[in-house]
């Protein structure tokens, strides 16, 4: 098995999963977002039981910056893995 860069998995991860949450808060913020939940939910037969708060640039900020770290945590300890077992 080949090596993975860790820092490159990371970031990739962190990023990737940081874009997605960057995406939810600019539909929370032009709206779209209630609709969106509804539509999903209908989708799995489900009724929505949640309501959106107001957006809020502090809260977005947050919420980004937080899912990217945990993502790059979660990419790097994945490439941790992945390497420690091409070794065997």
């Amino acid at each position: 098995m080949k090596k993975l860069n860790a820092n490159s998995v990371a970031l990739v991860v962190g990023i990737s999963v940081g874009l997605m949450h960057l995406l939810w808060s600019v539909m929370v913020m032009m709206g779209w977002a209630q609709w969106y939940m509804d539509f999903i939910f209908s989708l799995h037969f489900l009724s929505n039981p949640f309501v959106l708060q107001a957006f809020d640039m502090g809260k977005a900020l947050m919420l980004v910056t937080l899912t990217f770290v945990i993502g790059y945590v979660m990419g790097w300890f994945f490439s941790w893995i992945w390497n420690m077992m091409a070794k065997k």
